[in-house]
């Protein structure tokens, strides 16, 4: 054979070679699809307990109104507004067995937004509140008023940040 014949012949079976290679690659090669899963957590409510006010309230007066909102979901959430639950306790509020003729109608609470931007409350975690001049007492508490601790009953509004 010929000089020319072999490289011909040589240079066709290294094509051939790559294109079996190539084909040999290709039918290994393999894609898929399914589905998979995920799940969704439930949201918990937050928690407001008492905290200590910085001031004290008396008639014609106003104080703070301090509280601590707990967290405990596993993503942060932010506090719109803190408000009175006026379905709870005597329009809201409650006096301590002591000064049980305190008139709990002399009583208001103005609903709190931090300046309108809210609270966030972290995961799992809390924030201290101290809602100033929240709630006020009209000149008409009478002595039996005095000395009194008084339980307000608040409602969160929150989202997920």
């Amino acid at each position: 054979m010929s000089r020319i014949k072999i490289s011909r012949l040589a240079a066709v079976a290294v094509t051939g070679l790559l294109v079996a290679g190539v084909a040999a690659y290709g039918a290994w090669s393999v894609s898929g699809s399914g589905t998979g899963t995920a799940s969704a957590a439930t949201a918990s409510s937050l928690a407001l307990t008492p905290g200590t006010p910085g001031t004290a309230l008396y008639p014609n007066g106003s104080a703070d109104v301090a509280t601590t909102i707990a967290n405990s979901n596993p993503f942060p959430v932010h506090v719109s507004s803190i408000a009175l639950n006026s379905g709870q306790g005597t329009n809201g509020f409650a006096v301590d067995a002591g000064h049980s003729t305190c008139d709990l109608s002399t009583l208001s609470f103005a609903a709190q937004t931090n300046g309108g931007s809210g609270w966030d409350v972290p995961a799992n975690g809390t924030l201290d509140v101290d809602a100033t001049d929240a709630v006020s007492m009209s000149g008409w508490a009478g002595d039996p008023c005095q000395g009194a601790s008084f339980t307000l009953y608040l409602t969160a509004t929150a989202a997920s940040n």
